[in-house]
């Protein structure tokens, strides 16, 4: 906190950044506690609307405020400082996302990085310098390990051999022999379900790449216009995923689309025409209406209502798609989690 408290403490004691400090790490065992996907995704947004604005979410605020009491400022209170909750939380997020991960599975940090990537990097730029800066190093940071995590995610895991079967003398022998052989037999089994995901993926997506076809567009990509084109390309390709999209999945999804043909938010759905009907079909409506900000694309073409921060920033083609895969691909990561 010594680097950020300046944000909102002109000139702070040590025994200030001390306590801010310890809020922290109580903020970060909250937020890798965090059981679902969509608590993540849901902080993310909150986070991303309160930097917009300037207005701490019920869905930190009041996790941050007892953070902060419970660190040794006991008279706090959350009103008249949202803005110190929304940096406290803000850098809590960032020194969990910069962290080295954990390959061992997918977390909450992952979730709330790929959520905070898709949501600030929408938003056009804060005013205020010192939070604009470290809005950009957490986007920074979000990136960073969303496409770490893409790409980690996605490597084969070795096939162990089955383990020693060890018969405890206490259970029946029946049931002893079942259980020493699920045991001996787990690793081997669940690396094989990996692996086979993995190939189940790619073999999906590549039969998807070589169709060149569309069912949302009735015909071939390929032959549609760039920002149809990409924004569909987008969302169909991560129909096909099981992990977050990685660069080469953007690469295959933007294939052919020429940089150019910038358009706002309201522009492309009026681009997409009758199109955006029946891309909304394709949406979880329920899902997206929940995290508007997480999913602005997405939340645009299943409601139609493009009233939101960033909506009036031109983006060309290609980067509509890489948006529409992103934001496609955390839905479907958060929903096959559990989420």
């Amino acid at each position: 906190m010594a680097k950020y408290v300046r944000i909102f403490w002109p000139d702070p004691k040590d025994e200030d950044v001390s306590r801010r400090n310890a809020a922290v790490a109580a903020i970060q065992s909250w937020i890798t506690a965090l059981d679902d996907p969509w608590s993540a995704i849901l902080l993310a947004s909150a986070l991303a609307d309160g930097v917009a604005d300037g207005r701490a979410r019920d869905e930190f605020a009041s996790e941050v405020e007892q953070a902060i009491v419970n660190a040794g400022s006991a008279a706090f209170v959350r009103e008249d400082h949202d803005l110190e909750i929304i940096v406290v939380t803000l850098v809590s997020a960032l020194d969990l996302i910069a962290r080295e991960r954990d390959a061992s599975g997918w977390t909450a940090v992952d979730t709330l990085a790929a959520a905070l990537w898709s949501a600030l990097s929408f938003q056009p730029s804060v005013l205020e310098e010192p939070i604009e800066v470290l809005r950009q190093e957490v986007l920074v940071a979000s990136r960073a390990r969303t496409m770490r995590v893409a790409e980690q995610s996605r490597k084969r895991v070795p096939v162990p051999e089955i383990g020693p079967l060890t018969l405890p003398e206490a259970q029946p022998t029946g049931s002893r022999a079942n259980a020493a052989y699920r045991k001996a037999t787990e690793p081997l089994v669940k690396a094989l379900r990996e692996n086979a995901e993995l190939d189940r993926e790619e073999l999906e997506f590549l039969w998807w790449m070589m169709e060149d076809w569309s069912e949302v567009l009735d015909g071939r990509l390929s032959d549609a216009d760039p920002l149809v084109r990409a924004v569909v390309a987008g969302i169909d390709g991560a129909s096909k995923l099981r992990r977050l999209p990685a660069s080469g999945h953007r690469n295959v999804v933007l294939r052919g689309v020429p940089s150019g043909s910038p358009a706002t938010l309201t522009a492309l759905l009026t681009a997409l025409g009758d199109h955006r009907a029946t891309l909304a079909k394709s949406v979880d409506a329920d899902c997206v209406r929940r995290s508007p900000t997480g999913f602005p694309l997405l939340a645009a073409i299943a409601s139609g209502d493009v009233n939101r921060g960033g909506a009036e920033i031109e983006r060309d083609a290609r980067e509509w798609g890489a948006r529409a895969l992103l934001e496609s691909g955390i839905l479907q990561v958060a929903k096959l989690r559990g989420g």
